[in-house]
């Protein structure tokens, strides 16, 4: 009887412990969206001097918690590259 008591409160434990850490790295998932989504806002705002947007796109396989790299297209089919990194926008034209 004892014994049962022990495994059961080691897997209520485990299972505490795994139910947390689950939580945590959903948490930190929303915030790294939420950031990207204002840095593309960011992104957004000062390519429309440029002309019409037509669309704005992230590379995700080259993009962190610190960068973000992308590019934008607009409608009269211009092209830039962008990344943006410790609050600096860097970007050119292809």
């Amino acid at each position: 009887m004892k014994a049962k008591k022990i495994i059961l409160t080691t897997a209520a434990l485990l299972g505490a412990g795994s139910l947390a850490l689950g939580a945590r790295k959903v948490v930190k998932e929303q915030q790294l969206a939420k950031k990207r989504e204002e840095i593309i806002n960011l992104v957004r705002s000062f390519f429309a001097s440029q002309g019409q947007i037509a669309t704005v796109y992230v590379q995700l396989y080259e993009s962190n918690e610190d960068k973000l790299v992308g590019g934008v297209v607009l409608e009269d089919d211009r092209h830039f590259t962008f990344v943006y990194e410790n609050g600096q926008l860097t970007y050119e034209e292809k």
